[in-house]
């Protein structure tokens, strides 16, 4: 019998084997899969690029720690990843706040602006949409996630995407139509937010 490739493992069969004796392969992995979401939701929750790297180093240190509290019964290792990454940013962000002293004079002013920032549900809503979307842009193949990041996140038309590409403009909206059809499933399938937050 062979050895199962660490691609071929799952997020599930990881989290066992954090209890043995192959930990830094094993968080390595995980890391691997999972580190470019954690980054994004940070940054997104945060809104600073160095508290978001700050966050993923929590975040797999959190994961390594407190593995024993992983069960796939009560839901996916992507929900529950989900939940110590929210925890580690609300955590970063008390901190940073924290640190942040009023200005004597300015109490007056501040207390007397209206408070434009979202309410907690719309971040937990908006961090889980963007925990999704992450985790569903990974899980196309090369080929097709350029497409998508070139276009939405790069602006480019898909004429553009061509000729940056060098791949023919049939190909690409042949891709792209494909990329948005997995897109379409893989987030047909998931949690609430809700049930991402207990």
């Amino acid at each position: 019998m062979r050895p199962q490739r660490a691609d071929e493992i799952s997020d599930e069969q990881l989290m066992v084997r954090l209890g043995g004796s192959r930990v830094e392969a094993t968080i390595s992995t995980l890391y691997d899969r999972y580190s470019r979401t954690v980054f994004g939701v940070g940054l997104k929750i945060l809104g600073d690029h160095s508290l978001a790297e700050e966050l993923v180093q929590e975040v797999f240190l959190k994961v390594w720690r407190s593995s024993h509290t992983f069960d796939s019964a009560r839901g996916s290792f992507s929900t529950w990843l989900y939940r110590v990454t929210r925890s580690c940013a609300v955590d970063l962000y008390r901190k940073r706040a924290d640190r942040v002293r009023p200005v004597g004079d300015g109490e007056s002013h501040i207390a007397a602006a209206p408070d434009s920032s979202p309410d907690p549900q719309e971040i937990v809503d908006d961090s889980w949409l963007s925990w999704r979307v992450s985790r569903a842009l990974e899980e196309l193949d090369a080929a097709h996630r350029e497409v998508i990041e070139l276009a939405y996140f790069g602006g480019l038309s898909q004429r553009e995407i061509s000729a940056r590409t060098g791949v023919p403009i049939g190909t690409v909206k042949t891709r792209t139509a494909r990329a948005f059809k997995r897109l379409r499933q893989e987030l047909a399938v998931g949690d609430t937010p809700q049930e991402a937050s207990r």
